[in-house]
């Protein structure tokens, strides 16, 4: 492929691109801007932002002035409520970095009118936090406050500190603040599209064993940006860069269902910094490559698939070597299964709203009862199960798979009349588990939504 060719690529889309840019082993392939948008453009770039919130989190974690295991309400005492849940106590950075929070939604967005990082901290907790991935701006927003406590800093000039000037963000860049003074770090990047391709060669040059020849400054005399710092940050970017936790059962598109790291996305082939509307950085390790874009297909169905398809047909051009089309399609890119985080058994459901009142599991049904109905689903494993839906007598026809996580995942296909889907997620132990339940249907199943509290019986 050449320039031309990736242009026409971008131009040939049912929604406007803005810019573009292809590197590979270093080399600029392709930089292209598409009116109105020109080089000297600053641009939001959304989710984007809490990839470079992870990085300030990182970096402190590589200064020393914080772990993964630290616990955030002991961070902020002054938003923690006497008597908070544990749900939320035991929080940890790593529950929030990889999406495993106790909220079932962005917290802030319930009543935008209240401080946004104090909803955090004063929002009920759903279920316990560090089991199941569910997507939550605020536990980005949140830990960029973090970082401002952290370093006196706000996100982008804490980076610029590390980094030394523009090494990786220019001087325009900037960060979007929330009504209470504090940085939007899940959404609130202002930056040029030529940030992100520096972004993304500082992430390669991580995962290729090549960061400190290609970013010297990063090492530096005066403490704490040391040889011991500089690996300690490039150990951290590799976790945030690798699986951390399974999203088969929330993701949208099928680049979504591969996984998800440290603020991080996983993708087939490769790796994303994710913004809503098309706003990307695409790393594919494997061929030295790095892609960028930003883009508007908010108004446009389907649009973020289709991008992220036609970026992905520039990396197969540029000598990808794709997973089979079998395993992208079965989600979660990982190849081997982590320890298992279920155990067959029944389980007690803790009070909740739909007055669902236990659930078991075998190696090969599923049972739910509620006050009214008892669901028994049937699932295989290699092959799916069969059934007649004693409550509304549908067809479901369902398999399970442990993912890569150790979470229990059955993909329930409702075939008759009521054409849908239900999704169900399991993590246990001896004693407890958390259940999510997801339905994509419009009449039936009400009961199978939302996140469930469970103990052994």
């Amino acid at each position: 492929m050449n320039p031309q060719d990736f242009q026409r690529s971008m131009q040939s889309l049912p929604f406007p691109v803005h810019s573009l840019s292809v590197r590979q082993h270093g080399r600029l392939l392709s930089e292209e801007y598409f009116e109105p948008f020109k080089k000297g453009t600053l641009h939001r770039m959304f989710s984007v932002s809490k990839s470079l919130t992870a990085l300030a989190i990182g970096a402190l974690i590589a200064e020393e002035k914080l772990s993964l295991d630290a616990r955030i309400t002991d961070f902020f005492p002054e938003y923690v409520p006497e008597n908070a849940h544990p749900y939320l106590t035991r929080m940890t950075i790593d529950d929030m970095l990889s999406m495993r929070t106790c909220h079932k939604n962005t917290t802030y967005k319930i009543n935008l009118k209240e401080n946004w990082v104090r909803s955090f901290f004063v929002t009920a907790p759903d279920h316990r936090s560090g089991q199941i991935f569910k997507y939550d701006t605020s536990s980005a927003h949140t830990l960029a406050a973090l970082v401002k406590k952290l370093s006196g800093m706000g996100v982008v000039d804490y980076l610029r500190s590390v980094f030394l000037d523009e090494t990786l963000l220019s001087k325009d860049a900037y960060m979007l603040t929330d009504p209470f003074g504090d940085e939007i770090g899940g959404s609130g990047l202002i930056a040029y599209p030529t940030d992100l391709d520096k972004i993304g060669q500082f992430l390669l040059s991580v995962l290729n064993e090549r960061v400190s020849e290609e970013y010297p400054l990063l090492t530096r005399d005066e403490p704490p940006y040391n040889e011991a710092f500089l690996k300690r940050y490039a150990a951290f970017i590799k976790e945030a860069l690798s699986f951390k936790t399974s999203t088969l059962h929330e993701g949208k598109t099928l680049d979504e269902c591969q996984g998800y790291g440290y603020q991080i996305w996983q993708i087939r082939d490769g790796i994303s910094l994710y913004g809503m509307g098309g706003q990307y950085v695409l790393l594919y390790p494997q061929i030295d490559l790095v892609i960028t874009t930003t883009a508007d297909c908010q108004a446009f169905a389907g649009g973020t698939q289709i991008l992220l398809d036609s970026l992905r047909n520039i990396a197969l051009g540029l000598g990808l070597n794709p997973a089979s089309d079998d395993k992208a399609m079965a989600g979660d890119k990982a190849a081997t299964s982590g320890t298992k985080a279920y155990s067959f058994g029944t389980y007690r459901i803790l009070d909740n709203p739909k007055g669902l009142i236990s659930f078991s599991i075998s190696e090969t049904e599923f049972r739910l009862q509620t006050k009214d109905s008892l669901y028994a689903i049937p699932y295989g494993h290699e092959k799916p199960a069969s059934v007649v839906c004693d409550v509304n007598n549908q067809t479901l026809y369902t398999t399970g798979r442990t993912l890569p996580d150790g979470s229990l995942y059955l993909n329930v296909k409702i075939l008759d009349e009521y054409v849908g889907s239900i999704h169900i997620l399991i993590r246990s132990d001896e004693n407890s588990a958390t259940l999510y339940l997801r339905k994509i249907e419009e009449s039936l199943f009400d009961e199978f939504n939302g996140f469930f509290e469970a103990v052994r019986v």
